[in-house]
């Protein structure tokens, strides 16, 4: 019988964890998974909190990790903490459970009293074991994944009023429109665009109205999987600023030469699902949230 061994986290880790991220995350529809560098910058952190953070060894490798998040208590006094599920490398899944027996008792020890994740259809393995492990699954479809597949050839429906941003002139005021997306401050979203500029983009279109950026979104390639794109941040108004935005971006990335784009529908642009289905966008994943009481 394999003899598997839970650690916390010790410096020097993030390589590892890196591998076994890329490699379970390779073959999602959309994956994601952190580089060294994200990692690190993670880890180094003032609220980095090492002692939520699990790895299992078989012998001297590393074929395992998880980690979880303890929030301030609420109004109701309950602590609670979030949790991102094991990832595994292939043949060694049947560890997760003693990944997930650390996790609770580190939680119980920190006074937390309840845990929340999500699944994902793109991860089935995922969703068995949230079961297995006591988790009680709801609200299914609060967010979902559309797919373009660039195979599927160019739109051709009038794209005029959507253009290229001027990275240096309308960055401040994508950012302000991408707050509303990402409920973060300005600032934050600001920094974030700037990366993701510096790293790379497809494209990064806006509509205007009067003078004024009403609509704003981006593509840019995945890291894990560079042959799939996906649309960051798509605040809009209504529905006649995002059609010609997303065909646009459509168009972009045919002549970029990805393989397909996803979008990211949740809270309330899930509303415009009808617009992407005309388009052609295929649902390729359902997000659910997923509780436990410890």
């Amino acid at each position: 019988m394999r003899k598997y061994v839970i650690k916390d986290y010790q410096k020097g880790y993030e390589p590892d964890q890196v591998r076994i991220g890329v490699q379970v995350a390779r073959n999602w529809i959309w994956p994601y998974a952190y580089d060294l560098e994200g990692l690190l910058k993670v880890h180094a952190q003032p609220d980095f909190d090492p002692d939520t953070r699990h790895y299992c060894f078989l012998g001297d490798e590393m074929v395992g990790y998880m980690f979880s998040v303890v929030a301030p208590p609420g109004d109701d006094d309950v602590t609670s903490a979030t949790l991102d599920f094991p990832r595994m490398m292939p043949g060694h899944e049947g560890a997760a459970e003693l990944l997930m027996e650390r996790a609770f008792e580190t939680l119980r020890k920190r006074g937390v009293s309840r845990v929340v994740g999500r699944v994902t259809t793109m991860c089935p393995g995922d969703i068995r074991f949230a079961e297995t492990a006591g988790f009680s699954i709801r609200d299914w479809g609060y967010k979902v994944y559309y797919s373009y597949e660039m195979a599927w050839g160019a739109l051709s429906i009038p794209v005029d009023s959507a253009q290229e941003v001027d990275r240096e002139a309308d960055l401040d005021e994508c950012a302000q429109l991408a707050a509303r997306w990402y409920k973060r401050p300005p600032e934050w979203c600001r920094s974030l665009l700037e990366e993701w500029h510096e790293a790379g983009v497809i494209t990064h279109v806006g509509v205007r109205e009067g003078g004024t950026l009403i609509a704003a979104c981006m593509a840019a390639p995945n890291e894990v999987r560079p042959s799939t794109a996906a649309i960051y941040y798509i605040y809009t108004p209504d529905e006649r600023s995002l059609t010609p935005m997303l065909a646009k971006v459509v168009n972009a990335c045919v002549d970029y030469g990805v393989h397909n784009l996803i979008a990211d529908l949740i809270y309330e642009h899930r509303q415009y699902e009808p617009v992407y289905q005309a388009l052609g966008f295929k649902k390729v994943a359902d997000w659910a949230r997923c509780e436990r009481v410890l």
